[in-house]
């Protein structure tokens, strides 16, 4: 009885074909149709022409923008110096003028005290009406209530009076915040009040410009500093129990405002500015 032989191991075409032939029959194509000759030399001149006709563009839009940057400069710095000349210059002529008025106020004080007999009653109506009027350096017990902007809210300095904290930033703080703790103050009893070294007459403003406060026109920044001069104690009772106070220590917790206020056994508080009298006049049929 003959046995049939076992059928030999065959490898499989496909992984024949993988190993001798490795390469996709499909770039063979391409290759035989894009031909294996070298690439035409105008393709490379053109396309390195493009790029360097590219790199002088650049180059040129670079040293145009380099030169006109550094060409202005110097002339905006001149612009700033003289800005900043002319701002210096008219403060220093305020603060002379202002020594001026002061030394002519004193002197108007002293022909006056030896015009007027010191115990007469023109005097001492005089002098009360000078006090009421907020012509007077004045000098006496009384109570300073500070208010400030959260520290978050600023961040670059400006010009104004007295403050640490710039007219220019986001404020929280407005001339309403102001005239409520003047207003509250005078409502107990307070005698002569100033806002960050500016006395208030009975003609004084307190408005709000952009972002300044204006007391009499002169910007005052944070912190407002509001001290008023009389009897301290009862200042102190009264003005911690007002509406005004409980508002500003509720904001001090749910907004983080400054605001502090403590009574002093001695304030001096400058004269006010010289008010200009209008007087009517009858018209004329």
């Amino acid at each position: 009885m003959s046995e049939t032989p076992p059928p030999r191991s065959a490898v499989p075409q496909l992984l024949l074909d993988l190993v001798t032939n490795p390469l996709d029959p499909g770039y063979a194509a391409a290759a035989r149709r894009r031909g294996t000759g070298p690439r035409p030399r105008g393709t490379r001149s053109a396309a390195a022409a493009v790029l360097a006709i590219g790199c002088l563009v650049i180059g040129f839009v670079l040293v145009t923008a380099y030169e006109r940057t550094h060409r202005g400069a110097p002339e905006a710095k001149k612009v700033h110096d003289r800005l900043v000349s002319r701002v210096r210059t008219a403060q220093h002529d305020s603060e002379n003028l202002a020594a001026q008025a002061a030394a002519d106020e004193a002197r108007l004080e002293a022909l006056r005290a030896q015009s007027l007999p010191q115990s007469g009653s023109l005097a001492r109506d005089l002098d009360a009406a000078s006090l009421a009027a907020g012509l007077t350096k004045v000098t006496g017990p009384g109570l300073t209530v500070t208010l400030s902007d959260p520290k978050a809210a600023t961040s670059t300095p400006a010009a104004g009076r007295a403050g640490s904290v710039p007219i220019g930033a986001t404020t929280t703080l407005t001339d309403r915040d102001v005239r409520s703790v003047v207003n509250e103050l005078w409502r107990d009893g307070a005698e002569a009040i100033a806002v960050n070294g500016v006395r208030l007459t009975p003609t004084s403003a307190i408005r709000f410009a952009g972002e300044a406060v204006l007391v009499d026109f002169q910007p005052i920044t944070s912190p407002y500093r509001i001290q008023a001069i009389g009897d301290r104690d009862e200042l102190a009772v009264t003005f911690a129990q007002s509406d005004v106070a409980s508002r500003y220590q509720t904001l001090k917790g749910a907004q983080g405002i400054g605001f502090h206020f403590g009574d002093s056994g001695s304030l001096t508080l400058p004269a006010g500015s010289p008010t200009t009298l209008r007087y009517a006049r009858g018209g004329t049929r």
